[in-house]
């Protein structure tokens, strides 16, 4: 279902932090990650008999969130869980100068929101279509 994709953000309040799963054998992980301030929970489960128990939940705060599409390509949103070094930030600029297409959010501690630094969450949409598919 679709309000199974994501929840509401326990940091920012973003209301769409996205979920990710995998299963592996009796094993399962979810993995909610907000893509404005990069917020992070994390579960592992074990399943038997058709029932989950929680073996592992950690929840890590956001320091930023950054998406970097390589012309042509496609990729998943990351996130800081601490505040990036000026070297980390200036490289992803320097991709979104580039032409990569994407975004680059900061944690600001003082505003307790995340600020956008570069680029634009929703440029996913600005690819240019070659016609010759994902590598």
């Amino acid at each position: 279902m679709l309000n199974e994709m994501h929840e509401g953000c326990e940091q920012c309040r973003f209301a769409y932090a996205r979920i990710d799963t995998e299963c592996w054998g009796d094993t399962g992980a979810r993995r909610v990650m907000c893509p404005i301030c990069g917020w992070t929970k994390y579960e592992e489960h074990t399943w038997s008999d058709a029932t989950a128990t929680l073996t592992t939940r950690s929840v890590k705060q956001g320091y930023g969130a950054y998406r970097l599409i390589p012309p042509g390509g496609f990729s998943g949103y990351n996130a800081f869980h601490e505040p990036p070094s000026a070297e980390v930030v200036r490289h992803i600029q320097a991709l979104l100068s580039r032409g990569w297409k994407g975004y680059l959010t900061i944690w600001d501690e003082g505003e307790a929101r995340a600020r956008l630094v570069a680029g634009h969450p929703l440029q996913r949409y600005e690819i240019a279509d070659d016609g010759k598919g994902a590598p």
